[in-house]
């Protein structure tokens, strides 16, 4: 009996910390991430492999850009680093990390670090794009993080209230006109 209360609350335990440790980033709106990102582009994913690096999986996704929204960039295709990933039977998860799907298209906002390009601020700077009803739209998520308003510095609560869908050609446009401010 002593044991199965030890397990119980090692258990619960182990769930709190997980919760206190998932991630937690600052939302901030399309016109700073247009300004902070180098690159922005809408493209289509064509492969994907991950590797270890020192004791973590890190995980290197090939786009195929069809637009490069901002920056420039002298290729057709592009490479972006993420944290996480499988390498054999070992997976690594960070969350907030986007899938980023083979085959799917998206709009990424990308930043320069340290020689990679990785997506601004893990999940905020990823849209897939999806087809409905003959319309495209790009759709963020918000993949199980937790977003902190930037002026109150408190837990958003409620996400509903934040536009995450927007019809792709106007959303585009929009971060054209982001990039020239």
């Amino acid at each position: 009996m002593r044991l199965k209360v030890i397990q119980i609350v090692l258990i619960f335990f182990l769930g709190l910390i997980s919760y206190l440790y998932s991630l937690t980033v600052e939302y901030i709106g399309l016109e700073r991430m247009t300004r902070e990102s180098q690159l922005i582009i809408y493209g289509k994913v064509i492969s994907s492999y991950s590797v270890w690096e020192d004791k973590s999986i890190f995980t290197y996704t090939t786009i195929e850009i069809k637009e490069l929204i901002k920056g420039e960039y002298k290729s057709q295709k592009i490479v972006v680093k993420q944290m996480g990933g499988t390498v054999g039977y070992i997976s690594q998860v960070v969350d907030g990390t986007p899938k980023l799907e083979l085959g799917k298209e998206v709009v990424l906002f990308l930043r320069d670090w340290k020689g990679a390009y990785w997506i601004h601020s893990i999940v905020l700077g990823h849209f897939q794009v999806y087809e409905e009803n003959g319309k495209k739209f790009a759709v963020n998520s918000l993949n199980n993080v937790g977003l902190v308003d930037p002026v109150t510095k408190k837990l958003i609560t409620d996400v509903s209230k934040i536009e995450n869908r927007f019809e792709l050609v106007p959303f585009i446009q929009q971060i054209k006109n982001y990039a020239k401010m």
